[in-house]
């Protein structure tokens, strides 16, 4: 009887992993804790899709059967550091998918991405049990996109490359000092971000279940966080601009879209910044089909108020989050609804000089993909 393939994977994935943690276990010798904790895990994973309301909709869900595989070299770094304490000391990674949906309209994605794990604090079964949240951001290639003659249903992304996201919780069993137990489940979405369309994304809520295998052996600082400094309050006020590409109209040109932003945030903890933000799109070219034309300035832009924030991952790593409502809006500028929701990831140079890029959707439909430059006015007397 011929043997599945998928369990020769796992099979060559153990030995080729406990392999790995003896080697390992074998220079720990050298009392010498290591810089970075890593981690190997092999993910099989499985899960609904969440379908558009639309005919086209509901014939590619029912005939569609999604599974992939998932794999992952993660680092956890082990220095007693202020950030690395606060999360509990996460892991950060690289990882590698492929999916199939056995239909003839979407095509085999494959991704390359980063994630970050971070856990709970708490962990159970005398700490074989353990809990954590992550998520990850990437390049997924290899699609079917929507083609009018050659492929008319799959309305769902019109591009070979898409933007690739996934979030969600882990649960992990120990089943050895090297060996653990991987599930999880939460949410999948690619999207181009309206550079081609049709693209409405493709969202699933995946399942998984696999093994994860602990490389070398690392000692972590549990005592509490009563030592760590209290937080000193500022106030900052961040500038910048972004630039997108836009596509308006299946195959239309692709034209630029402009930003401009402004806002004021308020940082209380380690950990988060909250505070109110203007913004401003700027659309000079391209519009949806009719017999509209953009003539003046304000046929062409828009601004909103935004409740803004930041998610400190690091001093210099954050997640900006933001959810918008315009004051002044054209939706002949592909602005249909009156609010819209902003995450992405920055990077600071300096406290002063940062760059990312965030995401920018309607109730989840892609607007652009906003690339960022920008500058902060605020002064940090904390200690990191």
């Amino acid at each position: 009887m011929p043997v599945n393939p998928l369990i020769r994977f796992w099979f060559f994935f153990l030995i080729f992993s406990s392999g790995l943690a003896s080697a390992s276990d074998n220079l720990d010798s050298i009392p010498k804790n290591p810089k970075f904790q890593k981690h190997l895990s092999l993910l099989l994973e499985t899960g609904p899709m969440i379908p558009k309301n639309t005919e086209w909709g509901q014939f590619i869900k029912n005939g569609l059967e999604y599974k992939a595989i998932d794999f992952r070299l993660g680092f956890r770094n082990t220095r007693n550091n202020l950030y690395n304490r606060i999360y509990r000391y996460p892991t950060y990674g690289i990882g590698l998918y492929t999916a199939t949906f056995k239909n003839d309209f979407i095509g085999k994605p494959n991704a390359v991405y980063a994630y970050a794990d971070l856990p709970f604090s708490k962990s159970f079964l005398k700490g074989r049990l353990s809990y954590s949240y992550f998520f990850a951001f990437g390049l997924a290639f290899n699609f079917k996109p929507y083609d009018p003659d050659f492929n008319p249903t799959n309305q769902f992304i019109g591009s070979y490359r898409n933007g690739y996201v996934h979030v969600g919780f882990s649960m992990r069993y120990a089943i050895s000092p090297w060996l653990d137990l991987d599930t999880s489940f939460g949410l999948k979405h690619f999207s181009n971000g309206s550079i081609k369309k049709p693209n409405s994304g493709l969202n699933f809520i995946p399942f998984s279940i696999g093994l994860r295998s602990t490389l070398n052996p690392a000692v972590f600082d549990r005592s509490n966080l009563s030592d760590i400094p209290k937080y000193i309050r500022n106030s900052h006020v961040n500038l910048w601009t972004s630039v997108g590409a836009k596509n308006y109209e299946i195959g239309g040109d692709i034209y630029l879209k402009w930003g401009f932003s402004a806002n004021y945030l308020r940082q209380t903890n380690y950990k988060l910044r909250y505070g109110l933000g203007l913004d401003m799109f700027y659309a000079a070219n391209g519009s949806l089909p009719g017999d509209w034309g953009k003539s003046g300035f304000m046929d062409k832009a828009s601004f909103a108020l935004v409740a803004s924030g930041e998610w400190m991952l690091k001093k210099n790593f954050s997640i900006p989050l933001g959810i918008g409502v315009y004051m002044h809006r054209n939706y002949f500028n592909d602005e249909p609804s009156i609010y819209y929701e902003r995450v992405g990831i920055r990077y600071r140079f300096s406290n002063q000089l940062f760059t990312g890029v965030t995401l920018k959707a309607h109730g989840f439909k892609a607007d652009f993909f906003e690339w960022t430059v920008g500058y902060s006015i605020f002064r940090d007397k904390n200690s990191y």
